[in-house]
């Protein structure tokens, strides 16, 4: 309906395009050159160029109205768009980079989003070379869709304390099989993304049950291991019979996400589900191998937290986008020094109380910026060093992405909430874009393991490698860690050592030296600190 208000234009010195053209004018900054610098790694910025082309011109990927929409629709809006980005992958030869940024570009998280980035890579980094064979095609190829009813996502009683998990996997020899059952009402598998309604397999991670030697009624636990089942009929989409499988309902954000629940009554499976690319249960004898590094079945728990301590900085920078944008625009109250009747209102951001809010914020998404580089580089080399069977690196891998996991998502979902509250009212508004970006990330936090919970595994694991530094400091570095806590104990420890001075304010890698230095004198601290009592 077309009224008065489609001529009216914004109020004088209102005109927000006109605004941030002025203040990029009086910026010093090379934008193409920062931004070459920041995203030339893997060709970010030539992707997402190539496909956001792609995707808007997709009227299904429109975010006009999906605010308004009831969760169902939400849902099946989310099912049409992760088709979409299927047809769309196949249509133009997509990688798996390009679905990565397709999605990201759509905004949402899709019933599709864990099945090419947990379930296959549960599949890749857990399954044998048989299993790969066997189930990699199928999953590249999205002939089935799979869940991740893994470690922290994973039972209604128990979520980090992973080795309290209650669903059983008893190995019947007599058949060759495995018997999935769930004792308790705790023991539901929940949480688990597209569990709900999507998908038809699952990897499953249940408390391995074998027969005590010479009995068949007293069984001995081996720890959680992952399997992969089916839990749906491929033909009618229904539970398989023993299986009792359904969504969790309404949640504070992930609207399109079907994160489900799932029991299991005397569910029976082949002994080719058990992922056994580290461990496994002969099938003859029901002996049990162990691996030679038991943190190896945490692998896709680690490249989880790896992942969402790199995503941090993508989320944190859009909304500190919005609020520098909005608040550089938005005029409130004129300078107290300055004749009422001519001067005009100030840029909220020339405030200084607004602009101890954003700017750090600002900054921060640089730090994690080069702190998710730093972490990807440390996850791939050590996941390289454990396919030739080197896992000297992987306790310290855990800890750092357990560690950032924790640090990151923390800056981002209170920074995310900072920047709305520096829009004002309006950033309580649907339209400032804050709303479901806020909704979607509060999940970060405590998925795969509660910051408060991890931080503190963080501290016991260096607290342990402080001991070991002071017990062994003239032993040959193990890692990183190792080797910084050792040169700290030297240092400290040797009369002679000068004190060096670091120009932090004019040398970056002085900067580096400092934090260094700092952490391993918290660590010292803790340490003696509990020594001492």
């Amino acid at each position: 309906m077309v009224d008065f208000t489609d001529s009216l234009l914004p109020g004088p010195g209102s005109d927000g395009a006109e605004i941030l053209k002025r203040e990029r004018g009086q910026s010093t900054i090379r934008v193409k050159e920062l931004s070459k610098h920041l995203f030339s790694h893997n060709g970010f910025l030539e992707r997402q160029q190539r496909v956001l082309s792609i995707i808007e011109a997709e009227p299904l990927c429109s975010k006009t109205n999906q605010m308004n929409l009831s969760r169902p629709d939400r849902f099946h809006l989310g099912l049409a768009r992760a088709k979409l980005t299927k047809r769309l992958s196949d249509k133009h030869g997509w990688d798996l980079e390009d679905n990565k940024m397709a999605e990201y570009l759509i905004d949402e998280m899709l019933p599709y989003h864990l099945h090419p980035n947990l379930f296959l890579t549960t599949m890749r980094e857990q399954g044998s070379e048989e299993q790969k064979a066997y189930w990699l095609p199928r999953i590249e190829k999205y002939e089935i869709i799979g869940a991740y009813a893994q470690v922290h996502k994973t039972e209604l009683g128990h979520g980090s304390n992973v080795r309290g998990l209650e669903l059983e996997a008893k190995w019947d020899p007599r058949a060759s099989e495995f018997v999935l059952h769930s004792p308790t009402l705790t023991a539901s598998k929940w949480w688990n993304g597209a569990l709900g309604r999507t998908a038809n397999h699952a990897i499953v991670v249940a408390q391995l049950l074998l027969p005590q030697e010479g009995s068949t009624t007293t069984y001995s636990s081996y720890g959680p291991h992952p399997f992969v089942v089916q839990v749906r009929d491929m033909k009618t989409h229904l539970p398989l019979p023993g299986i009792v499988v359904g969504d969790i309902g309404a949640k504070f954000g992930y609207a399109c996400m079907d994160n489900g629940y799932m029991l299991f009554d005397h569910f029976r499976i082949p002994h080719s589900a058990f992922l056994s690319r580290y461990s496994k249960v002969d099938p003859s004898t029901g002996a049990f191998s162990q691996p030679e590094n038991s943190t190896v079945v945490y692998g896709t728990m680690t490249f989880v937290r790896s992942n969402i301590a790199m995503h941090a900085r993508l989320i944190l920078a859009r909304a500190v986008t919005v609020a520098v944008r909005y608040t550089s625009i938005r005029r409130q109250f004129r300078d107290r020094d300055v004749d009422q009747n001519i001067g005009q209102e100030i840029p909220v951001l020339d405030y200084p109380t607004v602009q101890i809010r954003i700017l750090p914020l600002l900054a921060t998404t640089f730090a994690l910026h080069y702190g998710a580089k730093a972490m990807g580089e440390l996850y791939f080399r050590t996941r390289e060093q454990v396919n030739v069977g080197d896992f000297a690196a992987l306790a310290d891998l855990h800890s750092t992405s357990s560690g950032l996991k924790s640090l990151c998502t923390g800056l981002a979902a209170d920074g995310i909430e900072t920047c709305r509250r520096a829009l004002g009212g309006h950033g309580y508004g649907g339209g400032s874009g804050l709303v479901q970006l806020s909704h979607d990330y509060l999940a970060k936090p405590t998925v795969e393991g509660d910051n408060w919970m991890i931080t503190q595994q963080v501290a016991a694991y260096l607290i342990k490698k402080m001991a070991s530094a002071v017990k062994l400091p003239d032993s040959a570095a193990s890692d990183d860690t190792d080797a910084n806590l050792k040169a700290f104990i030297k240092a400290r420890e040797n009369p002679r050592t000068t004190v060096e001075y670091l120009d932090i304010l004019n040398d970056d890698y002085a900067i580096v030296l400092a934090f260094r230095t700092r952490a391993a004198s918290l660590v010292r601290t803790s340490w003696h600190h509990l020594v001492m009592n």
